[in-house]
């Protein structure tokens, strides 16, 4: 790939739209391959360019600085993948897809355990807002919801607080990838465990037995 710059027009930016767009998504995509291997503060500008093939010169100019294109690159993540859950939101029976939905993004996303262990988890990161809206605000919003639907289907006089079960859900999803060095070694579940359909019952189960078995 060439690392040469973008030829400049008259007006101060690249003669070539498709070449920028295509400059801004190499970058985009250089740094989630990155941020899968290391954290956000140990990567370079340099590694980011070389990586993507492109000057890194060019990160000034498309996104303003390091963090500008670590947002762009997060924010363009974090959406596509809440693009993909969207079919769920018209199921009568949306909370098993769901479960295999976020458990297979969060197997195959490695960026997305190093964000919560290095960003999430730490109040001075500059990308902890840009995160934790980009995503985790989203799923808040419409999993009540989708529970609430399903639970009313099997008995419909059921009231309970509907954010505290998405949450409960969420961390039901989301503890085992957190504390996976022990998940691995003290108790020998593997991250294909997570994503077979042995565990998404189980998680099921366990979760709609919590939600219906309770007086109401």
């Amino acid at each position: 790939m060439s690392n040469e710059a973008p030829v400049i027009s008259a007006r101060g930016r690249p003669a070539d739209e498709a070449r920028q767009e295509e400059q801004k998504r190499k970058l985009m995509m250089a740094t989630q391959e990155l941020m899968e291997e290391k954290s956000y503060k140990s990567i370079t500008i340099r590694e980011l360019g070389d990586k993507a093939g492109v000057n890194s010169a060019m990160i000034r100019y498309y996104f303003g600085s390091k963090e500008g294109l670590v947002q762009a690159s997060l924010q363009n993540f974090m959406s596509s993948h809440f693009a993909e859950l969207q079919p769920l939101l018209e199921m009568e029976r949306p909370v098993k897809p769901f479960i295999q939905f976020v458990s297979k993004i969060l197997n195959q996303n490695a960026i997305l355990a190093r964000l919560i262990h290095d960003e999430i988890l730490n109040d001075e990161s500059p990308l902890r807002e840009v995160i934790i809206s980009g995503f985790p605000s989203r799923i808040a919003q419409t999993l009540p919801g989708l529970i609430q639907r399903e639970v009313h289907q099997q008995q419909p006089d059921i009231e309970i607080n509907w954010k505290y079960a998405a949450f409960n859900l969420m961390s039901m999803l989301i503890l085992p990838y957190m504390g996976a060095p022990v998940r691995k070694m003290a108790w020998g579940i593997t991250d294909e465990e997570l994503v077979a359909p042995e565990w998404t019952d189980h998680v099921y189960q366990q979760f709609m037995s919590g939600c219906l078995n309770r007086e109401h």
